[in-house]
């Protein structure tokens, strides 16, 4: 199919014309690290940190990186199977992934060659076919640790290659310890740093690999393995082909009709795809990377980029039929389970264990049509019961494929309290034993976030495992009427829910639920005082999950929890200063923002904050307290300090309180007697006023800054003695 970027001529002679400024450079000079460094990254070992790999300046990069460049390359990936952003208010995907091979491959051969496109401008990118020719104007800037370059105008087409025919589309044949070597037993692995240059963004195939493990839901993880499981690649799901969760997308987007399925583990597999390097959970799902997160991920494009060529049985689509399990009735689990075509199904059993009973049981299944299975459990249930099982299919070679562990609980009232929801079986991190599936239930619980946040919790007790949240609460008409007018400590029923799981994190679908308002305007529940080194325990901060939380006299010990990368809108606070009990407090709330998402426009490393309240959730790998706005975050109280002697230095603290409404402190210590200025300003650099000018005694001093006819915002005061300048900023939040 033929798709043409649509550009201007007259902007197209502009690119062309600014293009000369640009430095034309090959895909490789760009990929290429200096052996110095990549001895560095070796000897590390287990040593390596974010710190070694993450932004430009790093041992991952040269000195191209955040330079200009021009690049000439073919495209080797369709950008309409690009799914990895989620769609904007404009109805379209905020950025588009595209990866591309340098056309020096013809004569300098692959290695090196390859490179991710990331249009985040709408530059017409989309447009592009695999095979396409163009001329890229961009940066080389890299995300965290993923190298890309993000072009600066529309790509300009120069020619076509036939992509059934030309050796440039080649993939380069390469095996899991090419890209993750050996770190040692239970198939550890890390990154194989002298060969990361060569094959980052570069298009690879395995063949003949083993898959090893996989996980289910609407966005699957597995991995596969060369030598047996000593190392391994596991697949990023930037393809619209290998994700689930995208039904939003344009319609011209090629966008699953169905749900993906990842190979069973042991099946012998063939993959290809795009080399990249995130540097956290998402190219490692399964832990194995040291450090963890910092391993090599595939990014396989099209359907056909993985091919199962023999397999063990395949268990797929286990169900729990018919709600709520009750120990009066039998327990019904259905499965897709069918063997490799050239093998015959032997037979499929379910076992499982209780809480009641850890002694394993087995029970035959049941063949339907259309592969479909079926396993009875009726005994051995008790009310209350959490159920443990596994289903395990074997075919006429011997092969035998077990699923992963599942499990249910025995509710014999049905579904009455949040824990029920919450609450997994051993108690520690873990998916709910409903999930994914839509069921009655009989919840009355408090609000203890405002829907109008955009991130609505729900409590139903002050015990563990009593909260949980709607992750996007935005009125959209899908959503229940009413959703959005409820606020903290309004009480209601909830009658229906689908209960999810997203990135490790216990929900109710907002867009799938049924509820009666019970009453409003009731007082909001008091949160649970905890200190931050009780949720490094993750079974403690798994039963928090969802639930409303209290820090207080909690130090900031980092202003951007993501550094190097960021800021996000994330800072870091403990309960006692020591990092290693941080907790990150997210901007998740609508009512909260930061210039340039940089809560150091607003905190300090070392402020010791009054309190911090909010719910508990988890996303990438944390758990994260998410205010429901300023208002939930107490002010600074460490700065105000009681001496008799004169100061030693000159010194700018910070306001109190702050944020603040309308007015505030400033406090400023003054060593020798100078002319002193103390202005303040806004964001655009415009003087708001001056609260100091003129000579002041050596000492500590305080001035008030009334802020009654400002609007909302951040604001910079500055101290000046003629020889020192000193600048912090504030928040009014009216």
């Amino acid at each position: 199919m033929l798709r043409t970027v649509t550009a201007l001529l007259a902007f197209v002679f502009v690119f062309v014309g600014s293009a000369a400024a640009q430095q034309v450079v090959t895909v490789k000079q760009i990929n290429e690290i200096p052996q110095s460094q990549i001895d560095q990254l070796t000897s590390l070992g287990d040593n390596v940190t974010a710190g070694e790999y993450q932004s430009c300046g790093s041992l991952i990069y040269n000195a191209l990186c955040g330079e200009a460049v021009t690049i000439t390359v073919v495209v080797m990936s369709d950008p309409l199977n690009s799914g990895l952003s989620s769609v904007n208010s404009e109805g379209r995907p905020s950025r588009i992934h595209v990866f591309v091979r340098d056309v020096a491959t013809d004569t300098e051969g692959a290695e090196y060659m390859g490179m991710q496109i990331v249009d985040g401008g709408n530059l017409g990118y989309d447009g592009l076919v695999v095979g396409d020719v163009v001329e890229i104007t961009g940066e080389v800037s890299p995300f965290n640790s993923t190298m890309q370059v993000s072009p600066t105008a529309a790509p300009v087409v120069i020619g076509a290659r036939d992509p059934s025919t030309d050796a440039i589309f080649n993939p380069l044949v390469i095996t899991t310890a090419d890209l993750n070597a050996d770190a040692g037993a239970d198939g550890a692995i890390r990154v194989n740093w002298a060969n990361w240059g060569k094959y980052r963004g570069n298009y690879l195939r395995f063949e003949g690999a083993s898959a090893v493990t996989r996980t289910l839901g609407s966005r699957v993880d597995w991995n596969w393995s060369s030598d047996g499981g000593a190392t391994s690649v596991s697949m990023y799901d930037t393809s619209l082909r290998y994700r689930n969760d995208r039904t939003d997308y344009p319609v011209n987007f090629n966008t699953r009709s169905d749900d993906y399925t990842p190979p069973t583990p042991g099946a012998t597999v063939n993959v290809q795809g795009f080399a990249t390097f995130n540097g956290g959970s998402s190219s490692d799902p399964f832990s194995l990377g040291v450090p963890n997160g910092a391993t090599i991920a595939l990014n396989p494009m099209e359907d056909a980029d993985v091919a199962i060529t023999a397999s063990p049985p395949a268990v797929n689509d286990i169900t729990l039929t018919g709600g709520v399990p009750s120990s009066q009735a039998p327990v019904v689990i259905t499965a897709e389970i069918a063997a490799d075509p050239a093998r015959t199904l032997t037979g499929a059993n379910l076992v499982f264990t209780t809480t009641s009973n850890a002694t394993e049981s087995s029970v035959a299944g049941t063949e339907g049509s259309d592969n479909i299975w079926s396993f009875e459990v009726s005994s051995g249930l008790a009310d209350g019961d959490f159920a443990t099982y596994r289903i395990e299919a074997t075919d006429d070679t011997g092969a035998t494929s077990v699923s992963d562990n599942n499990s249910f609980r025995v509710l014999d009232g049905g579904i009455t309290q949040i824990s029920h929801i919450q609450q997994t079986p051993d108690g520690q991190p873990g998916d709910s034993p409903f999930a994914g599936q839509t069921l009655d239930m009989n919840i009355t619980a408090t609000v203890t976030i405002s829907a109008e946040t955009g991130v609505l919790a729900l409590q139903d007790a002050s015990t563990p495992w009593s909260g949980i949240s709607l992750e996007s609460v935005s009125g959209r008409s899908s959503e229940p009427a009413g959703l959005t007018d409820l606020r903290a400590g309004d009480v209601i029923n909830v009658t229906m829910a689908e209960i999810e799981e997203g990135f490790g994190l216990t929900k109710l679908n907002e867009d799938n639920m049924a509820f009666t308002v019970v009453s409003t305007g009731g007082t909001p529940l008091d949160p649970i005082l905890v200190t931050t080194d009780l949720l490094q325990d993750r079974a403690i901060a798994e039963a928090h999950e969802g639930m409303l939380l209290r820090f207080e006299n909690a130090i900031v010990t980092a202003t951007n929890a993501d550094d190097p990368s960021g800021p996000f809108g994330e800072f870091a606070i403990s309960s006692d200063g020591d990092e290693a009990n941080n907790l990150r407090v997210d901007d998740r709330s609508s009512l909260m923002s930061y210039t340039n998402n940089d809560p150091g426009t607003v905190y300090n490393v070392g402020e010791r904050l009054e309190f911090v309240e909010g719910a508990l959730w988890y996303s990438f790998g944390n758990y994260k307290l998410a205010p429901e706005s300023f208002d939930k975050i107490g002010a600074a109280t460490n700065t105000d300090t009681e001496s008799n002697e004169l100061p030693g230095a000159f010194a700018l603290h910070q306001n109190y309180p702050n944020p603040f409404n309308p007015s505030t402190e400033i406090r400023f210590d003054v060593a020798n007697t100078a002319n002193i200025s103390l202005a303040v300003y806004d964001m655009l650099g415009r003087q708001v006023t001056t609260l100091v000018n003129g000579q002041m005694p050596a000492g500590s001093h305080s001035v008030s800054f009334d802020a009654s006819r400002l609007t909302s915002g951040v604001y910079i005061y500055r101290l000046s003695n003629g020889a020192e300048t000193l600048t912090r900023t504030m928040l009014l939040m009216k």
